[in-house]
């Protein structure tokens, strides 16, 4: 029959890490599978409502975002107003631009969604199209 000193000498004195770094595992999977792996504009957008409207898959769409003040924003990057064709010409010269996404706030001034527009033309890109918010049919506008 063992002691007491005995049974405490044959245990060892190392933790076990194993279940540490489970659980530091599913934390790290449980953040990956709630996070949002959409492209996020530098300001936050409100969209108008329409209620006939298409989808389209845009997956390699340029996207210009246009604030509710009226600021343009290509992805993360501001782009001043009087920049606004240097820049997505730079860009189309690098890598042509197939499809050019506007994304402006319902709110902001119409001669900005105008400007991006004439911009687009200018720059002869194939596609270009607004984003809006689906409203469920009959829907009224506010």
């Amino acid at each position: 029959m063992q002691g007491l000193s005995d049974q405490l000498e044959d245990q060892s004195d190392q933790a076990d890490l194993t279940p540490m770094i489970d659980c530091v595992f599913l934390l790290l999977l449980f953040f990956i599978v709630t996070s949002s792996f959409t492209e996020e504009s530098l300001f936050k957008i409100e969209l108008p409502k329409a209620s006939k409207a298409e989808v389209y898959d845009v997956a390699e769409a340029v996207v210009l975002s246009i604030s509710k003040s009226g600021q343009f924003a290509i992805g993360k990057h501001y782009v001043p107003d009087d920049q606004l064709w240097r820049k997505l010409s730079e860009h189309h010269k690098k890598e042509p631009i197939k499809t050019l996404i506007i994304k402006g706030d319902r709110r902001c001034p119409y001669e900005k969604v105008v400007m991006a527009l004439d911009v687009a033309q200018a720059l002869e890109i194939a596609e270009y199209g607004l984003v809006i918010d689906r409203k469920s049919p009959g829907a009224v506008v506010d």
